[in-house]
């Protein structure tokens, strides 16, 4: 009997990628083997690949994806051969105390897919971690489902009111996605960049301004539009301590600020803290999300109410991952996509 291969893209070390073939997994009884279509190069994905993290090598990086069902195990009972699917690739024990308080994001026990990554043909994953995508969605769409799921935890914290003003500083995918979600509940965004293309997809998404800061003051332009009140919230979708500090004293009384991005090499942060006291700001972070953000993200894409599919600004072939590793770290275009097997639904 002839074994059947996959390609994956495989890192032995930081810094260094290349095609190779095994064979495909074997499915256990709880599995869900599921062949995938496209994946997004996550900014993570660059910082791990750049030796930047201390995630564990070799491995084959890949998280944000969709795909169809190839083979499923025999306990599964709600997934079928050539059904569309997303997946979360970090698993989640369900059973520790974060888990048990909703917190599955910081789950004490979670288990990483270091050979299953899915810059790869074929990934395997168990059946309670697997997400049913509906007949006929745009695939490339929901490969946003992963990265979706963290901003709304992220927008989650930061409380919004209709009509809040929210400055979101960075309009990368990432932060065109925040910006969709805050006016999802009714807040006026300021999108702030120095990148002119991504300017204006923010005002094409529905931004109520837009501010390239070395054009414009932004401390000014808040004072201005918000009539000397300030911003109600931010978020820095950019790692960067000095953004923080600068972004802070733009709040109103009582604004809350979201650190978004992870800050890397690590900074500290020089803020006055009367600064927070007098003010009553509220200054949080949120990483990664949870099974019911992931749930709430997949809606949202699938009903149409948030515009992922535009983000899409270039398509590679596997080939090409290294290629599209170095497009994120210089931002080209704005979310790059892996084409692994596309619409190729037959194992």
């Amino acid at each position: 009997m002839t074994t059947q291969l996959m390609r994956h893209m495989w890192c032995e070390k930081p810094g260094e990628v290349e095609l190779r073939q095994r064979p495909i997994f074997d499915v256990g009884d709880n599995d869900v083997l599921i062949k995938i279509a496209y994946t997004g190069i996550c900014p993570w994905d660059v910082r791990a690949f750049s030796g930047k993290s201390s995630v564990a090598f070799p491995r084959v990086l890949g998280h944000e994806s969709s795909g169809y069902v190839a083979a499923v195990g025999k306990n599964v009972k709600h997934f079928q051969v050539g059904q569309p699917v997303t997946a979360d690739c970090i698993i989640k024990c369900g059973v520790c105390k974060a888990c048990r308080r909703n917190k599955g994001n910081r789950c004490l026990n979670p288990t990483y897919l270091q050979y299953g990554g899915a810059y790869a043909d074929y990934t395997l994953i168990p059946e309670k971690s697997v997400h049913p995508v509906k007949p006929g969605a745009d695939m490339k769409a929901v490969a946003f489902m992963e990265p979706l799921s963290c901003v709304l935890r992220g927008q989650d914290m930061l409380r919004l009111y209709p009509d809040d003003v929210e400055i979101v500083l960075g309009l990368g995918p990432i932060g065109l996605m925040h910006m969709q979600v805050a006016r999802r509940f009714g807040a006026k965004v300021i999108g702030v960049d120095l990148i002119p293309a991504r300017l204006e997809k923010a005002r094409e998404l529905g931004a109520d301004w837009t501010v390239n800061p070395k054009e414009t003051n932004l401390a000014e332009f808040v004072k201005e539009v918000t009539d000397g009140w300030g911003a109600d919230a931010a978020v820095i979708a950019v790692g960067s301590a000095r953004l923080v500090e600068q972004t802070l004293p733009l709040l109103a009384p009582g604004g809350r600020l979201n650190i978004f991005a992870g800050i890397y090499p690590k900074d500290e942060l020089r803020i006055d803290p009367n600064l927070i006291h007098y003010n009553e700001y509220i200054l949080t972070g949120s990483a990664d999300s949870t099974p019911e953000n992931m749930h709430r993200a997949l809606g949202l894409i699938q009903d149409g109410l948030i515009d992922t599919a535009s983000l899409v600004s270039h398509i590679l072939p596997l080939e090409e991952l290294e290629r599209g590793f170095e497009m994120v770290r210089n931002a080209e275009g704005l979310k790059i996509m892996i084409e692994v097997n596309g619409e190729q639904r037959n194992a």
